[in-house]
């Protein structure tokens, strides 16, 4: 009886989250808002998390949100993807190594306004891989609750200014139920069982992103044999409320009061990397010949499966999107590690905090 009565608060407090989540999601699908499950969500949450009743996301719902994002992305990757993004690839890298210096130049601003020690301030701009940096940054001797609040932060801007400015643009919205024939239910269940066994292999190995890499490469795999389908759309609303509801979770009191000053020059760091990264998109969609939203996606420095899921939200290139990010993602974690040694030692930010 006790161990019953002990788990009930937590019970009710996940239910009263998911309640908050889908009544966001309703609201915001009801006053037409762009990506209302996503959006709505994370609305909806950040309501009861800062009354502090939130339940944090159980790591198995993040796990099957991104396994059926990836396998839904990977679908995309048909032989005529396939061979498109071949001639894109000198953009990605273009995109990567943008991404690498802007990482740069944000440490030293933030260091610069906030006053915070030179390993906070470059792993706490790094750009990808929000997951992998937080462990990097705890290893090279950073703040790692300073880190991650300030991914959070970024991805929250990044995601909200994105899917505004998608909307804004005049891009319509594509129909969540349209597109290619509905893959029967064996069939769907067999390839997310798939993705999860690659999922679990690639965490095994400790690769960035495991689950949603290995969704996306059973799933590019299916499609590169011409298997034409789609996953049940109504899987894919689902996951895009567990998303929202993994950032909703971040808004707390404690969020706001835990190092304002740097997270408030953190979002202002933000701002100015996305003006960057919409210079560059209107670059490389000029170079490309491709829409500017796509590129502006492909380069805007928000979560790879936020990133992923607005660009099918919106019927921009989401394979594009996708292969951008995984590039950079990769980038920023081989060659972050290095270059804070480099930016360390010749003084670009110091070790120690300024002020």
């Amino acid at each position: 009886m006790m161990a019953v009565r002990d788990r009930l608060p937590g019970l009710w407090r996940l239910l009263a989250t998911l309640a908050c989540a889908t009544a966001g999601g309703e609201l915001a699908a009801w006053i037409h808002m762009p990506l209302p499950w996503l959006l709505g969500a994370m609305g909806g949450v950040a309501c009861i998390s800062l009354a502090g009743y939130v339940q944090k996301q159980p790591v198995l719902a993040r796990k099957g949100a991104q396994i059926y994002i990836g396998t839904t992305l990977g679908l995309f990757f048909t032989p005529v993807v396939l061979h498109q993004m071949g001639g894109l690839a000198p953009w990605m890298v273009v995109g990567a190594v943008t991404g690498i210096v802007m990482s740069a130049l944000s440490a030293r601003a933030l260091q610069h306004l906030a006053g915070v020690d030179g390993p906070t301030a470059i792993y706490a701009v790094a750009l990808g891989a929000s997951a992998e940096m937080s462990v990097q940054a705890q290893r090279a001797g950073a703040d790692g609750a300073v880190v991650a609040s300030a991914h959070a932060v970024r991805i929250m801007m990044v995601t909200f200014t994105a899917t505004m400015i998608a909307w804004a643009s005049g891009t319509p919205v594509a129909n969540p139920f349209g597109g290619s024939e509905l893959l029967s239910l064996p069939m769907s269940a067999a390839l997310l069982l798939a993705s999860m066994g690659v999922g679990r292999v690639f965490q095994h190995f400790k690769l960035p992103n495991p689950w949603v890499l290995g969704a996306i490469l059973i799933g590019g795999m299916c499609a590169s044999q011409e298997l034409v389908g789609r996953l049940p759309n109504e899987g894919l609303l689902a996951a895009q409320l567990v998303i929202g509801w993994g950032l909703g979770q971040h808004i707390t009191r404690d969020f706001f009061t835990r190092a304002p000053r740097t997270l408030a020059c953190v979002a202002m760091v933000t701002l100015g990397i996305l003006g960057v990264c919409m210079g560059m998109a209107w670059v490389i969609s000029m170079g490309a010949h491709m829409p500017v939203m796509t590129a502006f996606l492909s380069m805007a420095p928000g979560g790879m499966t936020e990133m992923s899921v607005i660009s099918k939200a919106f019927g921009l290139g989401a394979p594009i999107v996708t292969a951008f990010h995984m590039l950079r993602i990769l980038t920023t974690i081989f060659l972050t590690q290095p270059m804070a040694r480099s930016m360390l030692a010749s003084g670009w930010v110091r070790k120690d905090a300024t002020h």
